[in-house]
C-alpha cells in the first residue's frame, strides 16, 4: 500500500524532480513490462536526477558489479541462459518436493509458542532464510545473516547515490560472496542445489565465475525478500480486516493471490528505454527511466472491483505481484507455498489471533519496512 496516493495522478506521468516516469494504470504496467522498446538492464544505465547531483555517481554504473550481473536485470541471451539454468530449481515438482521441508520449518517455529508471536521476526524472515539456503545450497548457519543482508542490498537498488548506502550494501554482497567461496570450497555443496548447477555450469564454460556468486546473491536476496515481506503483509491484512479464518481452508490458492493483490510485496520495478515507445498518449524516449509501480496497478478499479477492499472470495489470478512477460518471477511457485505453509501452520495452531500492539513500520530509502508483528493468539 505503500505507493497508493499516486492513483490520482492518471495512469502514467513524468516526475520532473527525479526525471524519471512512473506508470500506475495495470493496462499500462502490463503492456510496457512486456514492451522490447524497455530494458530491464537499468543498474548500468538508468539513472535518475539524484545520481547526477553526486560528484562520485556522475557517469558510474548503478548499484554494484555483482548486482549488475543478476539475470533479473538483464535482456536476452543472457537473461535467457541463466534464468534457463535456475528454472529447473522451481519446477513445480522441484516445489513440490521442497513441501515436507518447508512445513517441517514452519512446525519447528511455531510449535510452543505461548499466546503473542512476532510473525516478522518469529516466523516469515526465519522461514524465508532457512528455505533460501536450502535452495541455493549454503550452510544453514547462514540463515540468521539474510535478513541483514536483504535490507542493505534493498537500500542499494534504490538509494546507490548516498556514500554509506553503498558502503554497506557492498559489504552485504561482499559476505555472501564470502559464504558462497567458502561453500565451494569445502566441497559440500549439495547436489541439486543452484550452487552445484551454477559450478557446473561455469566448468562447461556457458558462465563465467563471477556469475557463480552473482547468481547466488541474487537468490539469497530475492528469495529472502519478497517472501518474509508478503507473508508478514498477508497476515497483517489478514488481522486487519477481521478474515484470519478465511485462511483456514482447503483452498488457499485464491485467498494467497488476494493477498498478494491487495498488499503487493514488491511495489515497483524499474526499466530503461531502449527505444522510442507510446503509453496512453505518452511518448517515452530512449534513455529515460521507468518506474512500474505493480501495487499501484494492483489496485486499479477498471481491473479489479472494489480493490481497496480485501476480498478472499475474489479470483484474482491476473494481478502483477509477481511481475509479466519474460521476466515473470521465477521463485513463484516456491513463495506461494512459503505462504501457504505459514498461514496454514498460524490459523490450524490458533484459532483466533488479534493485533498485540501496532505493527511496527520503519521508512527504508522509499519502501516502508514491516520490521514486527506483534499478535496475541488463542488456540
Amino acid at each position: 500500500m505503500d505507493y497508493i496516493a499516486l492513483r490520482g495522478t492518471g495512469t502514467i506521468r513524468r516526475d520532473d524532480d527525479l526525471g524519471v516516469w512512473i506508470v500506475t494504470g495495470f493496462r499500462e504496467v502490463s503492456e510496457l513490462l512486456r514492451s522490447p522498446a524497455l530494458s530491464s538492464a537499468w543498474p548500468e544505465r538508468g539513472r535518475t536526477r539524484l545520481h547526477g547531483e553526486q560528484p562520485e555517481t556522475q557517469g558510474a554504473p548503478r548499484t554494484a558489479d555483482i548486482v549488475r550481473r543478476w539475470f533479473m536485470f538483464n535482456d536476452a541471451p543472457r537473461h535467457q541462459l541463466l534464468r534457463g539454468l535456475m528454472a529447473p530449481l522451481f519446477s513445480a515438482a522441484r516445489v513440490a518436493g521442497l513441501r515436507p521441508f518447508v512445513e517441517r520449518t514452519v512446525g519447528e517455529l511455531l510449535d510452543g509458542v505461548p499466546d503473542r508471536v512476532d510473525v516478522v521476526g518469529g516466523l516469515s524472515e526465519p522461514l524465508a532464510a532457512r528455505v533460501a539456503c536450502r535452495v541455493i545450497g549454503i550452510p544453514q548457519e547462514a540463515a540468521p545473516r539474510i535478513a541483514a543482508w536483504a535490507l542493505d542490498i534493498a537500500a542499494l537498488l534504490v538509494a546507490d547515490y548516498l556514500p554509506r548506502v553503498v558502503e554497506r550494501g557492498t559489504k552485504a554482497l561482499q559476505e555472501i560472496e564470502g559464504v558462497v567461496a567458502e561453500t565451494l570450497r569445502s566441497s559440500r555443496v549439495p547436489a541439486g542445489s543452484a550452487l552445484d548447477v551454477l559450478e557446473r555450469a561455469h566448468q562447461e564454460g556457458l558462465i563465467e565465475e563471477a556469475d557463480i556468486a552473482a547468481t547466488a546473491s541474487l537468490l539469497v536476496f530475492a528469495g529472502f525478500d519478497t517472501t518474509s515481506t508478503f507473508i508478514g503483509k498477508a497476515v497483517r491484512a489478514l488481522v486487519h480486516t477481521g478474515r484470519w479464518k478465511d485462511a483456514r481452508t482447503e483452498h488457499l490458492t485464491p485467498v494467497i493471490d488476494e493477498l498478494l493483490r491487495f498488499d503487493t510485496s514488491v511495489q515497483q520495478v524499474a526499466r530503461f528505454a531502449v527505444a522510442p515507445v507510446e503509453c496512453a498518449g505518452h511518448r517515452i524516449e530512449p534513455g529515460d527511466l521507468v518506474l512500474l509501480m505493480l501495487g499501484v496497478a494492483n489496485r486499479d478499479d477498471e481491473v479489479f472491483p472494489a480493490p481497496d477492499t480485501l476480498d478472499t472470495e475474489r479470483r484474482t489470478a491476473r494481478h502483477l505481484a509477481f511481475g509479466y512477460g519474460a521476466h515473470y518471477c521465477l521463485g513463484s511457485g516456491l513463495a506461494r507455498l512459503e505462504a501457504d505453509a505459514a498461514l496454514t501452520g498460524l490459523v490450524e495452531r490458533f484459532g483466533e489471533a488479534e493485533l498485540a500492539e501496532p505493527p511496527v513500520l520503519r521508512p527504508h530509502y522509499g519502501v516502508t519496512v514491516l520490521e514486527h508483528l506483534w499478535l496475541r493468539v488463542r488456540h
